[in-house]
């Protein structure tokens, strides 16, 4: 069998979602991905850094959108001559919203550190 690319197994782990759906996307066992998981330190990080790098680029791209909704929310619940109860509803919408964006981030960033503190833990 061929050696495969720690890249090639990364995108075939990105793609897929699944070791086992992974490996056999990349004609390799899903032990050998565990074992890369396990023993390659390099590969850890290569793969944790690709998997940030995508949900980075998907924030980037939400952000653009994001800005427009708020503006055109905002510009509702400003709008004096808009009904009222739809103007509290875009008020409320916007508290809303960013109450449940700071959670999330949030949480984001304690599963972030848990994640890195757990393969510390298993594998270093």
């Amino acid at each position: 069998m061929a050696k495969i690319s720690n890249e090639a197994i990364i995108a075939a782990l990105l793609q897929h979602g699944t070791i086992k759906d992974a490996a056999a996307a990349a004609g390799i066992s899903p032990r050998a991905i565990y074992g890369k998981f396990r023993n390659d330190k390099d590969f850890r990080a290569e793969y944790m850094e690709a998997k940030a790098g995508i949900i980075r680029q998907a924030v980037i791209s939400l952000n653009g959108k994001l800005s427009a909704a708020i503006d055109t929310i905002s510009d509702i619940m400003a709008d004096t001559s808009a009904n009222p109860a739809t103007r509290l509803q875009a008020a409320q919408t916007i508290l809303n919203t960013a109450a449940k964006f700071a959670e999330r981030l949030g949480e984001a960033e304690k599963q972030s550190r848990e994640e890195a503190q757990t393969l510390d833990d298993i594998w270093i």
